[in-house]
């Protein structure tokens, strides 16, 4: 049931009142069918009732009317000792028969018992006044009346009541189209004219990835969406003013961390002791490293470069060779070209990240690239005893180590893979970890393929 319905607010409303209209209208046709009934039947009982009225009064009056077993007519009633519908074995109808007490009880005429069935037809066709002179015409509905008078006598006789007509159906038929095709569009209209902005909002917040976006969305439709959308228009000024701060904020930090670090890399020269010197070159060089991770991290968000099309093989071979020149042990199992769209300095920076992850900690990295359907698949192994299934997301996370002793020739400054993922979201792919089944961690990175 749940895949029937729709997923859209527009899709929703319009099922919801066409199922509500539905079952109005059949309601509302049931009630009609029922009243057509009551009319029918009132029609065909009024003069029957009349009838039965004059014809106990003769009786009464003491008119030599004997009683006897298919009695003499009084025009299309009989005085009777028994009920012809039990006599003939005919089915009673118990509603039909409340209803025709009820308009004798109008009448304030007292009787015993009635009965009322439907007749047998295949008797009525030998009666020449019951024949059907034109076969063309939808033929009445004949019941058997018989009616216990006080006097013990039955008056047994039959009434005629008119064919269902076709008119309520038609009426409800054409009440209907002409509700639906004015409600629904009616509805179609207005849902359209909310559905519309809410449409707008939807994509301009899928698009807010970029702080220089500031374009405000049209304010239109019902004032609660039109005070969303206002909402969304300062927020969305709020955010790049914010934004555009850190940047700021962020630069001012650069320049102001890199001088002091600059500083002492020169200082450091004047260090007599060669093993204390090499040692304060490292530190300040892996703070060096460490400021510029923070400082691509923090910007990713506010790209300064527009993306082009780019080799991503000849980009992995370009950033493999930067460890194959210090003696690495990486491999590369080189494929077909492929294209993707992104910058170059990013893609390889978290391809290098990636690869020395896996020869830091893996012993070895093993490097393929490859096509799957519509995605180019970089897939990095290693030869390490892999990590546990509760840390395989945690690692992505800012300063995350798994090894804890702070030691930054093991631990490093745990913000590899959290700038690497940040790169490859920010050109629409993903990265995941994975355990191999024969020991080893696999990373695969996946970006959207462009053709040449």
């Amino acid at each position: 049931m749940k895949r029937f319905w729709p997923k859209s607010l527009f899709g929703q409303l319009m099922l919801v009142v066409a199922l509500a209209l539905f079952v109005a209208q059949a309601i509302n046709f049931a009630m009609l069918v029922r009243a057509g009934e009551r009319l029918r039947f009132a029609e065909a009982a009024g003069p029957l009732v009349a009838r039965v009225v004059t014809a106990a009064e003769r009786v009464e009056a003491g008119e030599p009317l004997r009683a006897r077993r298919g009695g003499r007519r009084r025009g299309r009633l009989q005085v009777d000792i028994e009920s012809a519908v039990e006599a003939e074995g005919l089915q009673r109808l118990t509603m039909f028969e409340e209803r025709l007490a009820s308009s004798l009880e109008s009448e304030a005429f007292p009787v015993r018992e009635i009965h009322v069935a439907r007749a047998d037809m295949s008797r009525l066709e030998r009666i020449p006044h019951f024949r059907q002179r034109d076969d063309r015409r939808r033929p009445p509905e004949i019941l058997r009346i018989s009616i216990q008078l006080e006097n013990d006598q039955w008056l047994n006789g039959w009434m005629r009541v008119r064919p269902p007509g076709a008119g309520a159906l038609v009426s409800i038929v054409a009440q209907t189209v002409i509700l639906y095709g004015v409600l629904l569009l009616v509805l179609f209209l207005f849902v359209r004219r909310v559905s519309r902005p809410l449409r707008s909002l939807t994509d301009a917040v899928h698009d807010f990835s970029n702080a220089d976006r500031t374009e405000p969305i049209a304010v239109e439709g019902p004032r609660d969406v039109a005070g969303l959308i206002e909402a969304f228009n300062a927020m969305q000024v709020r955010i790049a003013a914010m934004l555009g701060e850190k940047d700021h904020m962020l630069g001012a930090i650069g320049h102001d961390l890199r001088t002091p670090l600059a500083a002492l890399r020169i200082h450091t020269e004047n260090v007599p002791d060669q093993a204390e010197r090499a040692r304060m070159v490292e530190t300040i060089t892996d703070m060096t490293e460490t400021l510029d991770d923070i400082l691509s991290l923090a910007r990713l968000g506010k790209p300064n470069a527009q993306s082009e099309k780019l080799d991503l093989t000849a980009l992995v071979e370009s950033a493999i060779e930067d460890f194959r020149d210090v003696g690495a042990p990486v491999t590369f199992d080189d494929g077909e070209r492929l294209v993707v769209r992104g910058r170059s300095n990013l893609l390889k920076r978290a391809i290098r990240n990636l690869i020395d992850n896996a020869v830091r900690y893996g012993d070895a990295a093993s490097v393929r690239v490859r096509q799957d359907a519509d995605q180019a698949l970089i897939e990095i192994d290693d030869k390490g005893p892999g990590i546990d299934a509760e840390a395989l997301e945690t690692v992505f996370e800012p300063f995350t180590r798994l090894e804890e002793s702070r030691n930054r020739e093991q631990g490093g400054s745990g913000l590899g893979l959290a700038l690497a993922r940040a790169i490859v979201r920010e050109h629409g792919g993903e990265l995941t970890l994975e355990n191999l089944a024969d020991g080893g961690l696999r990373a695969r990175l996946s970006l959207p393929l462009r053709h040449p």
